[in-house]
């Protein structure tokens, strides 16, 4: 359903609004302390309290079985604004506090190389201290190098509580985002190796496409350095004191993503520049050339159109070396043209 649906309903109405990316949702739970990690059936944890002692992780994939997040939230007594942003995937970046944890909407972006493209999921995630569920829209395994982690034993992961763990899912999206300017580098690099030997209108073709993803991942980047930089006065029960240098570290890392992002739009800018610099140098040659041949051509063509004419009189044309002196007169001109032209290293 589209938002222009949505319209004229109460807010909470949790309504699907985007396109269905897998048949049915996928859902891997963990729960987890200090010594174990073991799975654990949605249903078993829908029908039974959770322990204190214990960790809860939940990774749904796909988000457009609403009823499903309805009985998520209503077990976890999630808030249902918050179960409406998850149903729609359009929603922008942020961080925001709730009564029971935090909710967050974060971007995963990565860039397809063959087709140029910036392909981006939208991840919603809500967590207290002792549980976190995330909702992503494809079936990509996204977190699968987080539960790796989590797999190890005496890790930090198992050790700490869910904010780490928010932290770490974090601190994983933002790294693809390194990924995604390493992509733009090796692009940018490729412009501008070929900007004196590729065509001006395709090397500018693509320079805008770059410049477009560009535009389109700093959009989502820019926002979310402000949502983490929010998470210092979020400190309270579900986000540890002793845990809030991770998320500095992590808004540092997503400032040096905006200055990379920055000098990339810069380096595109200075190559469409050069390129279309390029462009005139070429078209000054051309009419360089075109002059130089002009001007020798014109006083040959005056001599031709002299001695062309049809007067009666004309003692040169009756000469037996005329001919010859045409000849001699027409190189004489050109060898002097050339020679002044060379000088003046119009060659």
């Amino acid at each position: 359903m589209s938002k222009r649906k949505k319209t004229g309903m109460s807010p909470g109405s949790i309504i699907f609004t985007g396109q269905k990316k897998l048949d049915h949702p996928e859902i891997i739970s963990l729960e987890y302390e200090t010594e174990i990690v073991k799975n654990i059936k949605l249903d078993d944890i829908l029908n039974k309290p959770q322990s204190l002692h214990t960790n809860l992780w939940i990774d749904v994939h796909g988000i457009h079985d609403v009823a499903l997040i309805k009985d998520i939230g209503d077990h976890f007594m999630i808030h249902k604004l918050v179960l409406e942003d998850i149903a729609d995937p359009s929603q922008r970046t942020k961080i925001e506090p709730y009564d029971m944890g935090i909710f967050a909407i974060i971007n995963n972006l990565n860039y397809d190389v063959e087709a140029k493209q910036l392909k981006q999921e939208q991840i919603a995630i809500f967590f207290t201290k002792n549980w976190l569920v995330d909702f992503q829209e494809h079936p990509d395994d996204t977190f699968l190098p987080i539960r790796n982690r989590l797999m190890v034993e005496h890790s930090r992961l198992r050790m700490l509580r869910c904010d780490y763990l928010f932290y770490a899912l974090l601190d994983y999206i933002v790294d693809c985002y390194f990924l995604v300017t390493d992509a733009f580098d090796a692009e940018i690099t490729d412009l501008e190796e070929k900007v004196h030997l590729a065509h001006t209108e395709d090397l500018i073709n693509r320079v805008y496409k770059i410049r477009s993803n560009l535009l389109k991942f700093r959009k989502f980047i820019y926002p979310l350095r402000e949502e983490i930089g929010k998470i210092k006065k979020l400190e309270g029960s579900c986000i540890e004191t002793s845990n809030l240098i991770y998320f500095r570290d992590l808004e540092d890392h997503i400032t040096h993503i905006t200055e990379i992002v920055d000098n990339q739009r810069e380096l595109l800018n200075g190559i469409k520049d050069l390129a279309i610099n390029q462009t005139s140098l070429n078209m000054n040659k051309d009419i360089k050339w075109l002059t130089v041949i002009s001007t020798i051509s014109i006083p040959i063509l005056f001599l031709t159109g002299v001695y062309g004419m049809n007067f009666k009189f004309m003692p040169e044309l009756e000469w037996h070396y005329g001919y010859l002196l045409w000849w001699v007169s027409t190189i004489s001109i050109i060898c002097t043209l050339i020679l002044y032209f060379n000088r003046k290293k119009m060659f």
